[in-house]
């Protein structure tokens, strides 16, 4: 089995703050050839919160345009969206649907997430996935609480968290449920366990690194993708150092030389000294990524 490599794509946007759907679109064509298998659309790194119903359909549109092999995010607050974007999907033709759980309102009991979940299920044109990411929701959609909503489990799971254990606890629960951890610091990790493959942010723009990594585990060559795993490390630290939601555009540019549009505030973009900073790092970083991938 090949694990798969999935990207939450970057939402591309104008000077005027609008979807840029040609510009996600050239960057979707982008990562499917380099050999992405999937794209996540709306997630985080796509800022999926920030986007109205009508925005997500219109990433969907975009991408549909390029691949089918899409994960389509349409977790929120408001009910009503979600299902009605879940709807909006039955004409077209893609892996599945992903929500993250109701999020911002602390103690939110259990038994309404269960109830959103399986609401979602029942109206849902397309298998449904969790996106599980409590740092951000403050809610944990744990393997028990996936059994709660769901005796088969769901059609798969999204599990951003720092503890690999708290992932594979899903494929011990549900053997036939894909199941993708988040974390760019796990890449090598969630491979080598043998889950289903990894959603990374950094395959936005060194889709290579994921690829490499997955290549080098698959040939039982644990010991040198974990150098790809310090390589990964290495990017997503810079990008951190500017603000990871902004940087990611201008490591786009930089590594992959397409034009990703701009960021939406109060994600702003980088001022032009921080730009000529980034740039100067992540070149240095790009010499050395070419150097690891050519031996």
């Amino acid at each position: 089995m090949q694990q798969d490599i999935i990207v939450p794509i970057v939402t591309s946007f104008t000077k005027d703050n609008k979807i840029d759907k040609v510009k996600m679109k050239e960057l979707g064509k982008t990562l499917i050839e380099r050999g992405v298998d999937a794209l996540f659309v709306n997630g985080t790194t796509g800022v999926g919160p920030m986007l109205t119903a009508e925005e997500k359909k219109q990433t969907l549109e975009a991408l549909y345009d390029v691949t089918n092999k899409l994960l389509f995010q349409i977790g929120g607050l408001n009910f009503d969206d979600v299902k009605e974007l879940a709807k909006f999907s039955k004409d077209f033709d893609i892996i599945g649907v992903v929500a993250y759980p109701p999020y911002y309102f602390p103690n939110f009991p259990e038994k309404w997430v269960i109830r959103y979940y399986q609401e979602l299920i029942e109206i849902s044109p397309h298998p449904v996935y969790v996106y599980n990411i409590p740092e951000a929701t403050g809610f944990d959609v744990n393997a028990s609480i996936v059994k709660k909503i769901s005796e088969n489990g769901m059609a798969g799971v999204k599990d951003t968290h720092p503890e690999l254990a708290h992932t594979l606890k899903y494929k011990m629960m549900f053997p036939q449920m894909k199941v993708y951890n988040g974390k760019q610091a796990l890449v090598v990790a969630t491979l080598a366990s043998g889950l289903d493959g990894v959603v990374s942010a950094i395959g936005n723009y060194a889709p290579q690194l994921l690829i490499k990594a997955r290549e080098l585990v698959n040939s039982g060559k644990v010991r040198e993708a974990l150098k790809v795993q310090e390589m990964i490390d290495s990017f997503t630290g810079l990008l951190s150092k500017y603000g990871s939601q902004s940087a990611i555009y201008v490591a786009i540019k930089e590594m992959l030389d397409v034009d990703a549009g701009l960021p939406r505030p109060p994600i702003f973009p980088l001022t032009d000294d921080e730009q000529k900073s980034f740039v100067n790092e992540i070149r240095v970083l790009k010499s050395k990524m070419n150097e690891l991938l050519s031996k």
